[in-house]
């Protein structure tokens, strides 16, 4: 309605203003009249011309005086036009500064997720390294118990070792005193003699060696258990040939005491054949060990493995096997030429039987 109301405004103050301007070029073009020295036609001309003039002006002051919003338009339009490019400008900022706040948003919404679903694991671990924990604390609870049980039982070990090591070991356990043979064709009689004579000369050798027992036992130096010579001359007599007989010591001793013995008997029979290998291992002239130690060390294999199957050894020989010293020096002299890994081995030379001791040896070296 307001719209309406301009336009007929507009309209009416328009066609008086053209009525005027038409009445006064009609009365300027009948009186003939000038105007700045013009002439009458160019004067009408000019009158038609500020009459249209007017006629704008008139419309642009009624419509500015009338509404607001063309007063805005006609003398406000650039300053808005600028207002409006920068509200557009700070939209589409505050539009990126949206669309980034929702992206963040949402990678915030995904981690809290997984944040929660770490934390769930992470309570499950806690509880089972609880768990594992109160385990391990009855396991370390009963190491504890255990630690001081053996802790108590070395302390005894250690006492008894100090006492010991204070003392020279006269006899090792499970080592062969001496060693004798019995021949198949003598009667009983005469085999409890020959144990009886080897008894005493096992005992010499123990007193010999520091061992001493009190004087009321039967022996100098040694004991052996009631019986065991009756059962000796019973498995001897019972025997299909000669008899291996060897007084071993039963544990370790130390000397001013009575040694304990056992005696084993072995059929004198073939344990060797010949070319048998009693020991070997590997040397390699670039590993850093010289061959002698090797060599020795094979010896002392070989001699355990002699005495373990059941050589006899005499007085004067404490070893079951014998390796001729100029084997020893001519092995020793070839690896010095040697660059490449050989096998060391002990070889017995000849068929061996248990009563033909020592068991007699050679070097081989095989690349």
């Amino acid at each position: 309605m307001y719209g309406i109301t301009l336009i007929l405004t507009l309209v009416i103050v328009g066609g008086i203003i053209a009525y005027i301007g038409d009445r006064l070029g009609m009365h300027v073009g009948r009186k003939k009249l000038t105007l700045f020295g013009l002439r009458p036609k160019h004067t009408s001309i000019l009158v038609t011309i500020v009459t249209g003039v007017l006629i704008s002006a008139a419309s642009i002051g009624v419509l500015s005086i009338a509404s607001h919003d063309v007063r805005t338009a006609l003398f406000n339009m650039k300053r808005i036009q600028d207002e409006l490019q920068g509200v557009q400008h700070d939209y589409a900022l505050m539009k990126g500064q949206r669309d980034t706040a929702q992206q963040e948003l949402q990678e915030a919404e995904e981690s809290y997720k997984q944040t929660i679903s770490d934390l769930a694991e992470a309570e499950e671990s806690v509880t089972a390294l609880r768990q594992q924990a109160a385990a391990l604390e009855n396991e370390v609870l009963a190491l504890e118990a255990e630690a001081n049980r053996l802790e108590a039982s070395y302390d005894v070990v250690e006492t008894a070792f100090g006492q010991i090591r204070m003392a020279d070991i006269a006899f090792n356990a499970s080592e062969v005193i001496l060693t004798t043979v019995v021949n198949k064709d003598i009667g009983r009689e005469e085999v409890r003699a020959h144990l009886e004579r080897f008894i005493k000369e096992v005992d010499d050798e123990a007193y010999r060696r520091s061992a001493r027992a009190p004087e009321s036992d039967a022996y100098r130096a040694i004991f052996l258990q009631t019986g065991v010579l009756d059962f000796v001359v019973e498995d001897v007599l019972l025997a299909p040939g000669d008899v291996i007989i060897r007084a071993v010591s039963q544990g370790n001793s130390i000397p001013g005491v009575p040694v304990w013995i056992y005696l084993e008997n072995y059929p004198d029979q073939m344990v060797f054949s010949k070319g048998t290998v009693l020991a070997a291992d590997m040397w390699d002239p670039r590993g850093g060990i010289d061959i002698d130690l090797v060599v020795l060390r094979l010896l002392r294999e070989a001699n355990n493995a002699a005495l373990n199957a059941g050589m006899s050894i005499s007085k004067d020989r404490s070893n079951a096997i014998l390796l001729p010293g100029n084997d020893f020096g001519k092995v020793i002299i070839a690896s010095r030429e040697m660059e490449e890994p050989v096998e060391v081995r002990l070889v017995v030379s000849e068929d061996t039987w248990r009563s033909a001791s020592p068991v007699e040896l050679y070097l081989d070296l095989v690349p």
